[in-house]
């Protein structure tokens, strides 16, 4: 018998009790010191939201996986994938928690292996150990099965979908059973965002709250309790004060954006006079708005859904290793430092190099995108206020986009000079302001 057995809330004494009643002089209700970690983690959100890429714009979605028998990983091991590709890359970022058991049974190798795609497509991936409850603090929704991690999710008042879980695995008393019980499914056979996006915008505060209270006793006194017990057991006189609950370390994943994308754009006012005459134009302050999303140009994904009219186009980074998407490429465009290969000379060598692109686009210089259109001028494209002025500040995602912008534009024959008055592109939930010189060289 050992000589304490912790347990996290007075309910395990009773299940305890019945099963192994000479236990119970040994039981210690203690709470849980990781939960109060991720509780003294809390002013930290905007913190760990940052570390994951994550913008105030974005939703956060953490996808996570237990070990074993009914685990989302051997349930539904395609949904990693399917949910970066459906979910639009600018407003959603995907990270996964995979279980410790799971990397040590299978071997890293195997994980990553089996995240291969979804991780091309942008899935963010964490440690085995760290980074996990961070991610939930920052989470916006977690998408899980019957492991602990839905049930802390959960506990920090967090949405839960389930897409996996094995209720004959658990004690019906348990806080996961319990889980299982209380927290909606996610269908696979019906659209995602759409399933993601009720189970955010419906989320009542305080769904899980009897869920919390009846799973961790004694908050933010876990450590203070345990403290004492392990002292008194080695004969040590305890500290004074107050075991420190400390926060947890930002996450630090594995992941990059995705070098290859499907852009829908949609064109939905024209410019000065003909704005008004177009049916259901959109306009602001009369000038063209350009509506845009983008997803991971995934291999299964040939039913892009996109509104009435709307363009779809391939985006690739010229760092893209597949030689197939860089041929196909509508646009193409440079990310990063560069050194002795000025945007001039580029744009015009991957236009040669590149048959069937119409535009090349260098976003290497902060605040501009210089691009070249296939046949036309060359054209420094700027994100700029409502009056014109440079907004000051850089974003990178803006300018990124841009070379899909002005592809929108000229794709549906409309004219050059019109870019230089200025259009607004939304992306999301983001308006920017957009406007075309002739470059700086």
């Amino acid at each position: 018998m050992p000589t304490a057995i912790v347990l996290s809330h007075p309910e395990q004494l009773d299940r305890l009790g019945r099963v192994c009643p000479q236990a119970l002089p040994a039981a210690v209700v203690a709470g849980d010191p990781c939960f109060d970690r991720m509780r003294a983690s809390r002013h930290r959100r905007r913190e760990y939201r940052g570390a994951l890429g994550v913008r105030p714009d974005q939703r956060l979605v953490v996808l996570t996986s237990t070990w074993g028998s009914g685990s989302l990983l051997e349930r539904a091991l395609e949904l990693p994938a399917r949910l970066v590709a459906d979910l639009p890359m600018d407003e959603y970022r995907v990270v996964a928690a995979i279980h410790p058991n799971v990397w040590a049974y299978h071997g890293a190798l195997e994980v990553r292996r089996w995240l291969a795609e979804a991780r091309q497509a942008g899935l963010l991936l964490l440690p085995p150990r760290e980074g996990w409850r961070a991610a939930l603090v920052a989470a916006d929704l977690v998408v899980g099965d019957h492991g602990s991690v839905g049930v802390y999710g959960a506990a920090l008042d967090r949405p839960v979908l389930l897409a996996a879980g094995e209720p004959t695995d658990l004690d019906p008393a348990g806080s996961t059973a319990r889980l299982l019980r209380l927290a909606p499914a996610l269908e696979p056979a019906y659209p995602l965002r759409r399933q993601i996006d009720d189970a955010i915008g419906g989320h009542v505060p305080g769904r899980y709250a009897e869920l919390a209270a009846g799973t961790f006793a004694l908050p933010g006194e876990s450590l203070t309790t345990l403290r004492s017990l392990l002292y008194g057991l080695l004969g040590l006189p305890e500290p004074l004060g107050p075991a420190r609950v400390a926060s947890v370390d930002p996450p630090a994943p594995d992941g990059r954006a995705p070098t290859a994308m499907l852009v829908s754009t949609l064109v939905s006012a024209l410019a000065g006079a003909q704005a008004g005459a177009q049916a259901g134009a959109q306009t602001v302050g009369g000038d063209p708005v350009v509506e845009m999303a983008r997803f991971p140009a995934t291999a299964d994904r040939p039913w892009l859904a996109e509104p009435p009219g709307a363009d779809v186009h391939l985006a690739v980074d010229v760092a893209e290793s597949d030689l197939g998407l860089l041929e196909s490429a509508d646009v193409l465009f440079r990310r990063g430092p560069t050194v002795g290969f000025p945007a001039r000379e580029w744009t015009a060598s991957a236009l040669a190099d590149y048959p069937g692109c119409r535009v090349a686009a260098d976003v290497t210089t902060a605040g501009r995108c210089t691009l070249r259109l296939r046949g036309g001028p060359t054209m420094e494209v700027r994100q700029v206020q409502q009056d014109g002025e440079p907004t000051g500040w850089e974003d990178p995602v803006a300018m990124e986009v841009l070379a899909s912008v002005v592809y929108a534009w000229v794709v549906g024959g409309r004219p050059l000079d019109a870019l230089a008055r200025g259009m607004d592109v939304r992306l999301g939930a983001r308006h920017i302001r957009v406007m075309a010189t002739a470059p700086r060289w």
